[in-house]
């Protein structure tokens, strides 16, 4: 009986360690933008194989969690909202319909006016699957200096 209860053990801690927290990396950056005052703040997101996350407009029936960048420092203008740097994958998924979605890796910029040496604090918000699951959604913070 003993033997029973260490096989699922050992069984059930293998089985923990096959879901990856951590199946997208970030980093963040920033560069002038076009006029004196503006900025093009830039997440970089790493994403493991066999993994992806949505885009901004994900699609499907409307539960799918977009990838957003929230910046929580006050007296910052957004010019131009988050912009993925390629084109989605689109794709019907069974119950869900046509999503958007990134592999691999992927770049969003979004242009803020604010002021040159300003310091930036934010979040990047963003939900990884695969073809079996959904890993909780996770919220990155940031920092970046103009």
């Amino acid at each position: 009986m003993k033997s029973i209860f260490f096989i699922v053990f050992v069984f059930c801690s293998f089985l923990g360690v096959a879901q990856d927290p951590s199946a997208v990396t970030w980093a963040f950056t920033s560069k002038p933008g076009n006029n004196p005052d503006e900025f093009i703040l830039t997440a970089s997101a790493k994403i493991q194989e066999g993994f992806h996350v949505f885009s901004p407009q994900p699609g499907g029936d409307g539960l799918l969690i977009p990838t957003e960048m929230t910046l929580t420092t006050t007296n910052i203008k957004i010019v131009k909202p988050l912009t993925p740097q390629r084109r989605p994958v689109t794709k019907h998924m069974e119950g869900i319909g046509m999503v958007n979605y990134f592999e691999g890796e992927i770049e969003f910029n979004m242009t803020i006016q604010s002021t040159k040496g300003a310091t930036i604090n934010g979040i990047m918000s963003s939900q990884c699957c695969n073809n079996l699951m959904c890993l909780p959604p996770s919220d990155v913070p940031f920092k970046v200096k103009l």
